[in-house]
């Protein structure tokens, strides 16, 4: 014979079969906030100057006027510290992109991707050359033109310029710009 479910045995393994399944029920939904949850930033996050590496040549991000961020579907967030390493960047890796931002090389403002010209000639930290500037700024070229200039420089967009013109930065120690471990 089964035992009566309504005996104060069935009873137990009743509620005790209950508490197992709401409790796994529970964890998955927490794992699943956890690991869908995640905050995907619209705007430029927070850098550590003179702390951050640049995610492309690893120099320490400390020259605000020169810096881009990129923030991937993911939720990662990547610093340069040269609008051209971020260029590279994206041709090399090819990330997802959700945004892109450049701060304003005269101003305290960063300018999104959709905001941003840039003016050539500039001394940045890497060398590139390119300065951020409001996509309306007279002189400035656009995005893809500054993109598209990166790509098609003489040593084949590969390699970096260094400070200003001094010839790149291996064998260097280029100031307060350190190579990061």
């Amino acid at each position: 014979m089964s035992p009566d479910r309504g005996s104060p045995a069935s009873r137990r393994t009743i509620t005790r079969l209950a508490r197992v399944v709401g409790r796994v029920v529970v964890m998955a939904a927490l794992i699943a906030v956890v690991a869908c949850g995640r905050r995907v930033p619209d705007g430029p996050e927070p850098v550590a100057w003179n702390h951050q590496p640049c995610a492309h040549c690893r120099m320490l991000v400390g020259e605000p006027a020169h810096a881009a961020q990129l923030i991937t579907r993911d939720g990662d967030v990547a610093h340069f510290d040269d609008p051209g390493c971020l260029f590279e960047y994206l041709d090399d890796r090819q990330p997802q992109v959700h945004r892109l931002w450049f701060h304003d090389s005269r101003t305290e403002r960063w300018l999104s991707r959709d905001d941003v010209g840039f003016l050539t000639g500039a001394t940045t930290p890497m060398g590139f050359g390119l300065a951020a500037v409001p996509r309306a700024t007279p002189g400035a070229i656009s995005f893809d033109d500054a993109r598209r200039q990166v790509a098609t420089r003489p040593d084949g967009g590969g390699g970096h310029g260094g400070h200003g013109d001094s010839g790149g930065h291996a064998g260097g120690d280029h100031g307060h710009h350190r190579g990061a471990p």
